[in-house]
Order: C-alpha cells, then sequence, then structure tokens
C-alpha cells in the first residue's frame, strides 16, 4: 500500500473543528466521524469537534476512555468539554485559535482556562496541539493502515493569520506529529470547494472580481479573489487571490455575547470570564435557534450557579427574537454608506480576555476593506464593486444574516453581485483543503496566491529594509544583495513588519516606518565557527510551500548559517529572568491578567461589592501580587488595566476608599496620557467621568484627584489643562485667598497636590503660566509655606519641557527673578528649591550669557548645600531627560514601553 492512501482537509476553527478526506483516485470529499467523551463518560461519534477542552480536577471521578485507549486521562475534548464546562467554567479551554494569533500574550505559558483559578492550565499553543491530536487519534483509529502522518495534509487558517501566528500553527501540528503539511487560508479553501462544481465555476467566468466573505465563529475574513479567463483545454477561468483584509477578532461568538448581557446588563457585567464563557455556550444555542427557519418569538435559557451561587443562585432568562435582530440590524450589520468608516466604540469586550473589535459592525469593516482596495477593484472591473461574492462561515447558517450583508452590497453596486452560496458553510473550509491537495497535482482549477503583504525587516532606527514583496509566490527564494553587519556570540532580534498594500515593496531597499506595522520579533543566537565579535552576512527570505516565513543570515565566509525564528521560542536554556525581561520588552500581558481583571471586578461591581466590601482595602497588595511589582507593569498591562477600570466606572463611588483607590490606579495606569494606541479615547472618556471633580469630599479622595490629572496632563488638550488651572485659581489667586469659603474647601482639597497638578501643566498659556509664577512665588515668601510650590515653579519654567515642545517653555527674562529668589533659599531646608534651580537654568540652545552666568552660581551653591551629585549632571546636561529623572519629576516611572 502506498505511504499517501488520501487527501486530508483539517479546519482547525474557533468554534468547531472539520476534517474532510478523499481518496487519490478523486471523488467527492467525505467528513470524517471523529469519537468524543460525553458528560457521562460514554462515547459517541459527530462529523465536528468543538474547539473545547475540559480539564479534569482531581475530585472528578470521570474517566474518559476513548476507542484508542491511549488518550489523556486528565482532558476531555469536543461535545463532552462544552457539557461540562456549563458546570465547572473555570475548567474549560476554548477559542485557542484566537488566543494563538493574540500578540499580547505569551502564547507557550499555561495562561488557559483565562481568569480561572484552575490549578492546571495549557498554553493556547498546547490547546491547538490537543484538537490536532484527538484529531489525528480519531483519524487512525478509522484508518489503521493508512496513518494521517503519512497522508497529504492541509491545515487550514485565517488568511489574516500573521507570520507569527501561522509559524506556531504550524509547530502545534508538528507537537502532534504531522510533520509534513500544508498550510491553507480558509477563503482560499471556501473558494477551491465552491469551485469544485463545474456549474459553479462556469457561472464565474463572466465575472472580474470575487470578494469572499468568511465569518466563522470567532474571526472575519475578506479577501479579493481576481477571476480571468483563460485559454487552458480544462480550465474555464484563471483565479488569482489578490488582497487579504486585517485580522478581525470578530465573529458568531461577539453576538453571543452581547446576547448574554441583553438578558441583565448590570449583573451579566459583574460575572466571572469563566461564568460568562458558560452562559455564553447557552445565548450561543439560543441565538441559533432564533435566526433559524421557522424561529420562536422567545427562547428560554436558564443561567446556572457557580458554586454557591452566580446571579442570585440558578435563574431563567426569556431571550427575545425581535430583540436579537434589533441587535444585529442596528450593531452588527447595520446598513451603512461605502465610504463610512470603522468606529471607535466602547463595545469591545475583555471580559473573555480576547482583545475582540471595538466596533461590531460587519459591514463598516467590509466597507474600509473595500475602500482600502479600490484601485484593484477598479482595475479588474471599471467600478467600485466586486461583481460576485461568496459567504462562508458558521454566521451564514442563518439566511437572515446572509440576505442582511447582500442586500448591503448591493447597495453599494451599481449592479447586483452574484451570490456564490457555499451550501455547506460548516464543512465548506475543510473540504476545500481536500480539494486544494488535488490542484496541487493539476486536478481542477487552482487558486494562484503568494505573499499576502509585503514584509520589512526593522535594521536601524527608523530603518527598514523590504526582505520579501506582496504576491512573491510559496518556494520562492529572495537574497538581499547588501551585506549586513552582525555581532557573534549574542542574542540577536530583528523586528518584523508587514507593509499597507499601496507600497511597493523593493528588496533590498531601505525606507522609513510610515505605512509599516508591527507584527513580531525574530531572533537567533549568532555563534560562528570562527573566532572574530562581527560578521558579515547576506539576508535569504522565502515563504516556504508550506506557508510559513522562513529567514535566513549566510554568513560572507560560506560557512556559518543562522535562521531567524520568532522569538517567543525561547530557548530552554534561558533563564527565567531573561525570559521575564523578554515579556516585558515586547509588551506582553502577565499570566495572571484574567484574574487581576477579576479581582477588579470583584472590587468594584455591585455584585462583588455585596459579597467582598473590605476587598477595596488590599486592592493595591492584591494587584502586586498577581502581576508582580507594579513598577515594572509594562504599557499592554497599564493600559489593560484602565480598560478594566472604565469599564467598571460606577463601582468608584461605593465608598470614598472606592473612588480613592480608583482614581490613584486609574491615573498611574493611564500615564503619561498618551503613547499607546487609543490613549486619545481613554483620557477623553477619563475627563468626562471626572469632570465634575471627586465626589467624596475628603483630602485623599481629592489628592488622588488631582494626581490623576497631573500623571496623564501629557494627553490632555490645551482647552482642558485651562480648566484645570481654572480649578486651581479658584483658590490661589488674590480673590480666592480671601474668600473664607475659598479656604474652608481648600482644607479638603489637598492643596499640595492641586499645586503639584499645575507644574504637569506645560500647554498652557504664556499668561497663565506666568501668572501661577507670581502666585506662586508670593505664597515661598512665607517661611511657613512648604516647599511644593517651588517643585512646580521648576516645572513651570523648565527649559526642558517633558513634552519636548520646548516653544511653549517662558521666557527666558522671567526667569531671572525666579532664579534670583531660589538662589536665596537655603537648599538644605527647602530642597525642592535647588531642584527647580536646576531644571530652570539647564543648558539649552539660543541661551544668554546671562543664563550661564546664573548655572556657574547654581552650579556652586549644589556644591555648597551638598545637594544630590545627579542635580549636577542634570544642570550641565544637553541631553534628554533618562528615566531615572523622570522619576523624580513625575514622582514615579513610566511603564515600560513609553519614552519621553
Amino acid at each position: 500500500m502506498p505511504e499517501s492512501v488520501f487527501r486530508v482537509g483539517i479546519d482547525l476553527g474557533t468554534t468547531n473543528c472539520v476534517v474532510s478526506y478523499l481518496s487519490n483516485d478523486g471523488g467527492e470529499p467525505t467528513l470524517l466521524p471523529i469519537p468524543q467523551v460525553m458528560s457521562d463518560g460514554s462515547v459517541q461519534e459527530f462529523t465536528f469537534l468543538p474547539s473545547a477542552i475540559y480539564l479534569l480536577a482531581a475530585d472528578e471521578k470521570l474517566d474518559p476512555v476513548l476507542p484508542w485507549r491511549n488518550g489523556d486521562k486528565g482532558r476531555v475534548v469536543g461535545v463532552g468539554a462544552l457539557a461540562l464546562g456549563q458546570r465547572r467554567a473555570g475548567q474549560l479551554v476554548q477559542s485557542a485559535k484566537s488566543w494563538l494569533s493574540h500578540r499580547q500574550v505569551d502564547r507557550r505559558s499555561a495562561i488557559l482556562p483565562w481568569a480561572s483559578e484552575f490549578a492546571k492550565k495549557i498554553s493556547p499553543l498546547e490547546a491547538s496541539q490537543v484538537l490536532l491530536m484527538h484529531i489525528k487519534q480519531s483519524w487512525n483509529y478509522t484508518f489503521p493502515d493508512a496513518p494521517l502522518e503519512k497522508q497529504k495534509v492541509a491545515l487550514t487558517l485565517p488568511a489574516s493569520f500573521d507570520e507569527e501566528a501561522r509559524a506556531l500553527t504550524l509547530e502545534a501540528a508538528k507537537n502532534a506529529g504531522l510533520d509534513d503539511l500544508y498550510l491553507l487560508e480558509e477563503p482560499q479553501a471556501a473558494c477551491y470547494h465552491y469551485i469544485n462544481d463545474d456549474v459553479k465555476l462556469a457561472a464565474l467566468a463572466n465575472k472580474k472580481m470575487l470578494l469572499v466573505v468568511d465569518i466563522g465563529g470567532g474571526t472575519s475574513d475578506f479577501s479579493l479573489v481576481s477571476v480571468q479567463p483563460t485559454t487552458s483545454a480544462n480550465k474555464s477561468v484563471s483565479l488569482k487571490r489578490i488582497a487579504v483584509g486585517e485580522h478581525l477578532l470578530l465573529g458568531g461568538d461577539n453576538l453571543d455575547q452581547a446576547l448574554a448581557f441583553q438578558l441583565d446588563p448590570k449583573q451579566i457585567s459583574a460575572l466571572s470570564a469563566t461564568r460568562l464563557a458558560a452562559l455564553v455556550q447557552q445565548t450561543r444555542q439560543a441565538k441559533e435557534t432564533l435566526l433559524g427557519e421557522a424561529a420562536p418569538d422567545h427562547v428560554s435559557i436558564t443561567v446556572l450557579g457557580g458554586g454557591s451561587r452566580l446571579i442570585g443562585g440558578s435563574q431563567k432568562f426569556s431571550v427575545s427574537r425581535n430583540a436579537l435582530l434589533e441587535q444585529i440590524q442596528t450593531g452588527f450589520f447595520p446598513l451603512v454608506d461605502q465610504n463610512t468608516k470603522v468606529q471607535k466604540s466602547a463595545y469591545a469586550m475583555h471580559t473573555l480576555g480576547l482583545p475582540y473589535e471595538s466596533d461590531p459592525a460587519f459591514t463598516r469593516h467590509l466597507a474600509a476593506f473595500l475602500y482600502t482596495h479600490q484601485e484593484a477593484i477598479q482595475q479588474a472591473t471599471g467600478n467600485t464593486m466586486p461583481d460576485a461574492v461568496l459567504f462562508n462561515g458558521g454566521l451564514f447558517n442563518s439566511p437572515l444574516l446572509k440576505t442582511q450583508l447582500l442586500d448591503q452590497l448591493n447597495a453599494w453596486s451599481d449592479t447586483p453581485l452574484l451570490a456564490c452560496v457555499a451550501d455547506e458553510p460548516n464543512d465548506a473550509v475543510a473540504k476545500g483543503a481536500a480539494l486544494y491537495l488535488s490542484a496541487l497535482v493539476g486536478e481542477g482549477a487552482r487558486i494562484e496566491s503568494g505573499v499576502a503583504h509585503a514584509l520589512y525587516l526593522q535594521v536601524g532606527d527608523d530603518q527598514f529594509v523590504g526582505i520579501l514583496p506582496k504576491d512573491t509566490l510559496k518556494g520562492e527564494t529572495l537574497t538581499l544583495e547588501q551585506d549586513f553587519f552582525v555581532t557573534l556570540g549574542q542574542q540577536v532580534q530583528f523586528p518584523l513588519y508587514r507593509s499597507d498594500d499601496h507600497i511597493d515593496c523593493i528588496v533590498g531597499k531601505v525606507r522609513n516606518h510610515e505605512g509599516l506595522h508591527y507584527i513580531s520579533t525574530l531572533s537567533t543566537e549568532l555563534d560562528a565557527s570562527i573566532d572574530a565579535n562581527e560578521a558579515v552576512v547576506n539576508l535569504a527570505v522565502q515563504m516556504t510551500e508550506v506557508g510559513v516565513l522562513q529567514v535566513s543570515l549566510k554568513s560572507k565566509n560560506e560557512r556559518d548559517q543562522w535562521r531567524l525564528l520568532f522569538s517567543t521560542q525561547t530557548s530552554a536554556s534561558s533563564s527565567n529572568a531573561s525570559a521575564e525581561s523578554d515579556k516585558t520588552s515586547t509588551g506582553l500581558l502577565p499570566a495572571n491578567m484574567g484574574q487581576a481583571e477579576e479581582h477588579l471586578t470583584n472590587c468594584f461591581s455591585s455584585a462583588g461589592q455585596k459579597q467582598a466590601p473590605d476587598l477595596v482595602k488590599s486592592l493595591k497588595q492584591d494587584l502586586d501580587s498577581l502581576l508582580g511589582s507594579r513598577d515594572h507593569w509594562n504599557l499592554a498591562t497599564s493600559r489593560r488595566l484602565v480598560d478594566k477600570l472604565l469599564s467598571l466606572k460606577s463601582g468608584r463611588m461605593k465608598s470614598a476608599q472606592h473612588e480613592r483607590q480608583w482614581l490613584q490606579l486609574i491615573g498611574y495606569c493611564l500615564r503619561p496620557g498618551y503613547g499607546a494606541e487609543e490613549d486619545l479615547a481613554r483620557v477623553q472618556q477619563v475627563v468626562n467621568l471626572t469632570k465634575v471633580g471627586a465626589q467624596h469630599d475628603a483630602a485623599a479622595v481629592w489628592g488622588q484627584y488631582w494626581t490623576l490629572y497631573r500623571r496623564i496632563a501629557g494627553g490632555l488638550s490645551v482647552e482642558q489643562q485651562t480648566l484645570l488651572f481654572k480649578q486651581f485659581s479658584q483658590f490661589y489667586s488674590p480673590s480666592g485667598q480671601r474668600s473664607r469659603e475659598k479656604m474652608k474647601a481648600l482644607l479638603t482639597r489637598s492643596s499640595d497636590d492641586l499645586i503639584r497638578l499645575v507644574g504637569a501643566l506645560e500647554k498652557l498659556e504664556q499668561v497663565d503660566k506666568l501668572t501661577a509664577i507670581e502666585w506662586l512665588l508670593k505664597r515661598l515668601s512665607k517661611s511657613s509655606e512648604p516647599d511644593t510650590a517651588w517643585w512646580t515653579l521648576g516645572r513651570i519654567a523648565s527649559r526642558h519641557l517633558l513634552s519636548g515642545e520646548q516653544e511653549a517653555r517662558i521666557p527666558e527674562d522671567a526667569l531671572y527673578p525666579l532664579l534670583d529668589a531660589a538662589l536665596k533659599e537655603d537648599w538644605k531646608k527647602r530642597k525642592q528649591a535647588g531642584l527647580a534651580a536646576v531644571l530652570m537654568s539647564q543648558m539649552n540652545q539660543d541661551e544668554s550669557a546671562s543664563l550661564k552666568d546664573y548655572r556657574k552660581k547654581i552650579g556652586k551653591k549644589l556644591v555648597k548645600d551638598k545637594c544630590p551629585a545627579q542635580w549636577l549632571e542634570r544642570l550641565e546636561s544637553q541631553i534628554e531627560i533618562n528615566s531615572n529623572e523622570l522619576n523624580a519629576l513625575v514622582g514615579e516611572s513610566l511603564p515600560i514601553g513609553l519614552r519621553l
């Protein structure tokens, strides 16, 4: 018997996996029956495998025995896993594929189930491996004489998967014993299934451009395929994939979650991520019923208690079809104009841990995709729209959703599109993958496709070299002609980027960062056969036949060669400290981030506050215990906490302590108010929530209120900073100082923190800055005044503003009275006066001789008054403020990943 008897297509789906096969002799694809353990321990076969893994606890007596008998005793995979997960949601792993593409988590770390306290977790990589291993064992049980590892296998993945997610998918397959396979994009697989029908293929013959809309449980994929006539005797058309959309974490799961929140938004939002995941399983079933044929008006579901209680114990809810339809028509499939932009809204759900799209409207994302590729569409069709569309994915089991989206596409088009509807949306990808293997050997039409996006490597500051142009065919090796220098004997890293499609990538040409998007980092350890510190190398790049990126460094000595690997593939010899450092520098979320978010939910949700009213007292220590010292929280961690806190905004009013902790934590995590994607929206949301002031009139609360605005001042507009200055003016203007009412109110307003806030308002108009200086200098003439105001004066009048906008500095001649006053102070007693003098007289361009003279006097006084040595270094330095100095000025270190 030949080694390869079958051609096998595996759809490794977010929600379900399906396996299809056909004989090497041809025929139609057949679905593989997959044995699965049920919740009662029995075994049943299904032609789909839910992408769910239930991790058995030590106290569970279920002994899963599958036909191959050598399965994992500690896990249940598939249908039974979903049923068991209803009872113990904290042990259920789902959406492994989405987690495998989540750049902000370590996909090799045991983080799933996310937010669960279950001790035995698994990584997204291992979860994918477990699913593939179950598929392999099912196949080998059915075909013992033709093991899967000996067959030709095509494994599908989203077209929008980046190069690292592709590499991880391949690695999971190899870990499951599937070494020899091809990776195929899901929209292409759907196309292969569709064009396998000669009648359907012929219908495409007079069309120019096929739009593939593939919406599954977890992701949406949009692709464009050009259709051209061919002279080939056995093919009526020639097909070429020309464009692939962004990776959208938006699919049927989002409808399921939205439906869950319909039940009781306030109480559902207080659910733990694990209990919400269990509830979503039920709302998914309700959605499928309500969108099916002859659907009822309502469906009842029961929300089971989680342990002793969930939402006041078990409850029954009625899910309305009309409410679901309204949600679909207004939220997910609204009819919009073709030039409508994707919106950034508060919808994005992080409850289940994954970074879902903030705009839930499939139609707006589709409009954005078509707009991006207008030039290619017009060249092919002479119109702004493709002339055919293929729907694929489980979402289109619903005729209603299919019709809704087709109506939208036709509304954008001058002429109706040819609707190419897959008869089996659940199975088309698996069957198409098997048919793809037939096309590889010349049986049937083949879709030509190359690299989806051009790729670049960063080789210096704002220097990116093109390594692989878009549409480069698989298997074609490109060698960059120029020489590169690398340091031997150490780990080297090369950040990998993709470019927008309009950029013409030329191999070896260096360009700036505009239009480039970070993917991941490639790295290797450069050991060598020669005793040298440096080597001259050339780069060789290939998208392999399998479908993964391969980058090699070839030494000019022709003896040494190194393969660049994605940096998540840390070697076993790496120290824990090194691995942690790498996680921090790349902005990965900590493994316990899910538990930290649950902790915030328990602290600031109404349900959590009823059950654990004192949790707020230990919040800081608890978060540090889960996430490590907050001094080392990275940018991803900080902003993720901000998003969670904003979603729990109403809970901050429970008590003065709750409000103080909420303000303190959100200010700390959002500093300096810019530097990460969506920071502008986050800052605006904070301003909208807090513009009326602290709700509990206590000094500790007001202190954190002013501190919040001092921390995020860099992200505030001129108008917003001016409003804060007016609040300061109420109390510190001459009239405010004479007002008994204002002075009485100031007793609870944490005056020192209010004064410090003014120092961070670098965007103020000059007249306001000079006014503040006048008021504060007058106060400092009193010996009883604390030196806080000197800290503020130093910030306002600094010659090196933290924002870098040096044109916002006050005029130099306005410094002289300030410097004279500072020099009269005793810096042993009023240290902040000495720091202020340093900040106001630092070396800077276009400075006068007078300022240089002042600097000499200040330098002598720093020595005389025995001030910190770094102050004298700062006085004479022309470089930007370093992280330690920034810590001293702002009062704390910024999240790792941000530089000013």
